[in-house]
């Protein structure tokens, strides 16, 4: 009996964690200023607002190409200023297309404390940079037939990059996936969220925006603050084409951080209450001076005042839509503590 009420109370301490976890918040922002997207990406003029690229990258209204399908091209789009917030997601939606059944060489997400080259030695960008990199590595350097790969690579702005062994002893984390010639554009979602680098992937083969299948997830990841956003591509002695169509950036906030941004002083909250009385109190003066100075245009009763809701009124609705939206989250958050309740007892009854 003893062992049988241990369990349970790991059970139930695991199930407390779950149930914690679950109902943590996370506010997310978009950031227009470190994202583009179709069917404007490109200005007339051929610029892309708020990015830079060079060197044989070309900008469209629909896409970026990163690399044409010819031999030797590299080019690079980075962001023009560096980003204001410490934890962040990047939806990158991309097409690595060509006619051989090999390709050559891939693209690269950069996260780093300066603008990389736009015709570097890494993928079209530069080595020996600070901070991040998720490459989509298509060719096999060395010949160990695990590739086209996606890669974390972590620098510390003093390590060159390993091409022979495609970075296999440099890398954080990675997955064996295939990025190449797919019906449907690939997506990757990178995440970095409470020192957690956690990335996502959508291999193309449906247009289903949800079918994302985890690459990796590592932890204790310690990125500089205030960092550049950087996508970069090259081709070799193979060729493929490296299309982006999107790049949608979102910041992410824990509950704490926007609870200690919306916190003020209790005399600047009585300094806000007293004006928006005053200007109450001088909005309902304002209406009893118009009444005495047209009589005959006030009428006994308004036959409009029932289409505007009074104050009370608005408040009470507000309440009523809270409460409801609380029950609404109770009555999932139980669904999921009885999902997790049935799989602890089937893990209990299989333990004996």
């Amino acid at each position: 009996m003893s062992s049988i009420n241990l369990n349970l109370l790991v059970c139930g301490f695991i199930l407390s964690i779950l149930v914690l976890v679950n109902t943590q918040t996370v506010h997310r922002r978009f950031e227009y200023k470190y994202s583009f997207k179709p069917p404007y990406l490109a200005q007339k003029d051929g610029s892309v607002p708020f990015w830079e690229y060079g060197g044989n990258a070309i900008a469209s209204s629909e896409n970026v190409r990163l690399a044409p399908s010819l031999r030797s091209q590299k080019g690079a789009i980075w962001a023009k200023n560096p980003i204001n917030f410490d934890w962040w997601e990047v939806d990158i939606m991309f097409k690595v297309t060509g006619r051989g059944r090999i390709g050559a060489d891939g693209l690269a997400f950069w996260y780093t404390t300066t603008r990389g080259d736009y015709t570097g030695d890494v993928f079209g960008s530069s080595d020996r940079w600070n901070g991040l990199g998720i490459i989509f590595d298509s060719f096999d350097n060395d010949n160990k037939h695990n590739n086209p790969y996606i890669m974390a690579v972590l620098n510390d702005g003093t390590k060159v990059f390993d091409h022979k062994s495609d970075g296999s002893q440099q890398l954080l984390s990675g997955c064996l996936r295939d990025f190449r010639n797919k019906p449907f554009p690939t997506r990757a979602r990178i995440e970095y969220y409470m020192n957690t680098l956690t990335v996502y992937f959508h291999n193309g083969m449906t247009n289903n925006e949800a079918d994302y299948e985890l690459c990796f997830r590592s932890e204790n990841v310690i990125l500089p603050r205030g960092g550049l956003f950087g996508l970069s591509a090259a081709t070799g002695g193979l060729a493929d084409d490296h299309d982006v169509i999107h790049f949608l950036t979102t910041s992410l906030h824990s509950t704490q951080q926007q609870g200690a941004g919306q916190q003020m002083s209790a005399d600047e909250q009585q300094r806000l209450a007293q004006e928006y009385q005053e200007y109450q109190q001088k909005l309902q003066q304002q209406k009893d001076d118009y009444k005495k100075e047209h009589p005959d245009e006030v009428r006994d009763k308004d036959e409009f005042e029932d289409w505007f809701e009074s104050d009370g009124q608005r408040e009470f609705r507000q309440i009523w839509q809270g409460v409801m939206s609380l029950q609404d989250t109770l009555r999932d958050l139980n669904k999921k503590v009885d999902e997790v309740s049935q799989k602890i007892i089937v893990l209990i009854l299989y333990s004996f």
